[in-house]
């Protein structure tokens, strides 16, 4: 009943969005990657926790990440979860990530109770993204506004926090069902990669005024990170969040089953949505706020069910076409 109720309570409060995806997979695949992102979104609000010291945020990811990439330390994760709260009891966290916080201890439990062949990929790809969240403590570090220095700096992070995840998304997939998908593991590696950066290069250009008040900038350069200049590049990078994402359909459309594609390729159909409003948007849009209506999202989910039912108007190597042309444009 526990396990039952961070899946859906705790994991509705602190990420809406990415719910309603995990609601449509097959029941086989949601509690793996239930989990996976709780304990994801635990270290993410250790990392973001702005009002306590960064050192000690430092210190509780590198503890994370130990607890993560060592199973026989389960008796420390226990007593790191017991003690989390304590470290965040002034940091004003919004009430679903102190939830979550409280409830720790019963995600590590959840973890240790888990098939160790699912175990030992939530375990990988909780431990990958943590590094990219303590990478981006320290890279950010400074007076004034940070820039990444590469197109390679760029798309390591993206990696880091993203890529993994469609990696973790595949492992996960083959384990959990023999016939997951109609292309090779190697591939589907790649493609679920390339799908995961896309994501987190939409997330970069629709939160740049946001991420610039902080003091960092995520888009490459060496120029000075204003507006004037950064709009030069942003054609560039949502060409190539357009170039990543179409892995996404690609991917989805190999996949067996209406709920698997479904679930698989909602996320990709709304960042190309988004993208679509971001290259009209002006730098005031972007300060306000581009997002999806919950209207939009509605249509979405229907559309992407229409295309990952067979016989149904549309499908999703129909989407990657079109999407490759959008690219082109």
């Amino acid at each position: 009943m526990e396990n039952a109720e961070l899946g859906t309570d705790i994991l509705k409060g602190v990420s809406r969005s990415f719910y309603l995806t995990l609601r449509l997979l097959p029941s086989g695949f949601r509690e793996p990657m239930s989990l996976g992102y709780l304990l994801a979104r635990l270290s993410d609000t250790i990392a973001d926790a702005g009002t306590v010291d960064v050192e000690k945020r430092r210190e509780l990811l590198e503890q994370f990440r130990i607890m993560m990439s060592a199973p026989a330390k389960h008796l420390e994760a226990r007593r790191f979860a017991r003690d989390l709260p304590s470290q965040f009891q002034d940091a004003a966290l919004p009430r679903s990530e102190w939830d979550l916080v409280l409830r720790a201890a019963d995600c590590f439990e959840w973890l240790e109770a888990m098939d160790r062949k699912l175990s030992r990929h939530i375990r990988k790809v909780v431990g990958i993204i943590t590094e990219g969240q303590s990478w981006d403590l320290e890279r950010f570090e400074g007076e004034g506004i940070v820039r990444v220095s590469d197109d390679e700096e760029l798309e390591l992070y993206a990696y880091r926090v993203a890529g993994s995840v469609g990696e973790f998304w595949t492992e996960v997939g083959f384990a959990c069902q023999e016939k997951f998908s109609s292309e090779s593991r190697h591939t589907l590696l790649k493609w679920g990669s390339n799908y995961g950066k896309g994501l987190q290069l939409v997330n970069v250009l629709r939160d740049l005024p946001e991420d610039l008040e902080r003091g960092r900038c995520y888009l490459p350069g060496e120029g000075e990170a204003v507006p004037d200049e950064l709009r030069k590049v942003l054609p560039r990078w949502r060409t190539r969040a357009r170039e990543l994402l179409d892995d996404g359909f690609r991917y989805t459309a190999t996949l067996h089953g209406v709920k698997l594609r479904t679930a698989t390729g909602l996320p990709a159909l709304l960042g190309v949505k988004t993208l679509d409003r971001l290259k009209v948007a002006s730098w005031s849009d972007l300060e306000r706020g581009v997002k999806i209506s919950r209207k939009q999202v509605k249509w979405s989910l229907a559309e992407a069910f229409a295309m990952s039912v067979p016989g149904l108007p549309g499908s999703w190597r129909g989407r990657h076409r079109r999407t490759c042309q959008g690219a082109q444009s």
